[in-house]
């Protein structure tokens, strides 16, 4: 039996669309694994604040040097220089695919890193609908980080492809009832789209 077509093909960003390459640069400088990074981020009250849109820019950039005893330089500069460009192809095969079906990307993100995405694709032509965590207050996995873009787009949960990276976020969008597709983060997105017949070259 055919997979019943989605309406609403569901993006990531780091790690699905454009590397996010922060947590591998800090494990390297400072001898640490990527989960231990990860866990210092996830234990960070203003960090999680800051993808919720709650605390600015100088708050969260003197809680990141302070984090990893960053050098003094423009820490916010170095924070947006781990985001790199969009994965080869990815571009094209987002552009191809608006066309035949409604495309949204749902990130969690901040201010610095969403205006330096911003300068590399423009969110709000490469997908129909943009959400990104401190503009709608919440971040994943919270269940509500989910329910405010579908409830927007005006869609069921049954009717979304989601793409994502990180387990915890996949799990939670099945429970929240999207179909979800996890990506290697090394990679990015463009072989789960191959091998889901989504690409027509």
């Amino acid at each position: 039996m055919t997979a019943p077509r989605p309406k609403i093909l569901l993006f990531d960003l780091g790690g699905v669309v454009v590397p996010w390459v922060g947590p591998e640069v800090l494990a390297a400088r400072y001898d640490l694994t990527r989960a231990e990074v990860i866990d210092r981020f996830a234990g960070s009250e203003i960090f999680n604040a800051y993808e919720r849109g709650e605390v600015g820019d100088a708050v969260f950039t003197a809680e990141l040097r302070q984090m990893f005893d960053l050098p003094d330089t423009d820490v916010g500069a170095l924070w947006n220089s781990w985001v790199e460009p969009p994965f080869p192809g990815v571009m094209d095969a987002l552009a191809a695919l608006k066309t035949r079906f409604t495309t949204a990307c749902l990130s969690n993100t901040n201010a610095l890193h969403w205006g330096h995405l911003n300068t590399m694709f423009k969110t709000d032509k490469v997908f129909h609908h943009a959400f990104a965590s401190h503009e709608i207050n919440v971040a994943k996995p919270d269940a509500d980080s989910y329910h405010i873009p579908l409830a927007e787009m005006g869609v069921a949960a049954e009717n979304v492809w989601f793409f994502e990276d990180t387990t915890v976020n996949v799990e939670a969008a099945r429970k929240v009832g999207m179909t979800v597709h996890q990506v290697d983060r090394a990679v990015g997105v463009m072989p789960v789209l191959r091998r889901l017949g989504l690409l027509t070259d």
